[in-house]
């Protein structure tokens, strides 16, 4: 039975800017990837932006009750708020890191 997807590139558009591969925190350098689209390729319907741009992945503040010591590494974005909360600095960041 053959799978279909769809493909979240919207923090892709960019690669090697993680130090580790699971560093998934505000990555700094992170830009937008391929614009949402249908797709015509084999087990993918779609492309999509699943996650806004600016939207942060949790907050680089250390004396957070939500702190995730992921947020902290050397190379996720800082300073960012708790997760969930647009941040127009990290969007402005993605923007210039992006070539589309």
């Amino acid at each position: 039975m053959p799978f279909h997807n769809i493909v979240d590139t919207s923090r892709n558009g960019k690669t090697g800017v993680r130090r580790e591969w699971g560093d998934w925190c505000n990555v700094d350098g992170a830009a937008f990837g391929r614009l949402p689209a249908a797709s015509d390729e084999a087990y993918v319907d779609a492309f999509v932006w699943a996650k806004a741009g600016g939207d942060s992945d949790g907050t680089s503040d250390t004396s957070a009750v939500r702190y995730n010591s992921y947020c902290g590494k050397v190379d996720a974005f800082k300073p960012m708020p708790e997760a969930g909360v647009w941040s127009a600095a990290y969007f402005e960041m993605m923007l210039r890191s992006s070539t589309l």
